[in-house]
């Protein structure tokens, strides 16, 4: 019964622990170099400069200087589309 008690002790403490591991990833992002043919090896030489070697933290503007572009990065804030009932300067009704 002890082996028990402690497997259902240790258990849910094990469970913490890897989900506290998996929330710790940074986000990945895609870069690219448009209208420029790259290698993997030539991004990685460019990320590694671009790391701080001891907070290892991509500067992503150095990777932005270096003509890298987050994939998906041009792609600005959804727009809200105007409300036709409250459009000002329209006249009401006219068809």
């Amino acid at each position: 019964m002890t082996r028990m008690k402690r497997l259902i002790v240790l258990l849910p403490i094990a469970a913490l622990v890897l989900v506290a591991a998996c929330n710790n990833a940074a986000t990945d992002k895609q870069w690219y170099k448009p209208n420029v043919n790259y290698t993997a090896a030539d991004f990685e030489r460019d990320r590694t400069a671009c790391t701080d070697k001891k907070s290892k933290v991509l500067d992503e503007d150095c990777l932005k200087d270096r003509g890298w572009v987050a994939l998906g990065g041009d792609i600005g804030p959804p727009v809200k589309a105007p409300d036709p009932t409250t459009s000002k300067g329209t006249a009401k009704g006219k068809y």
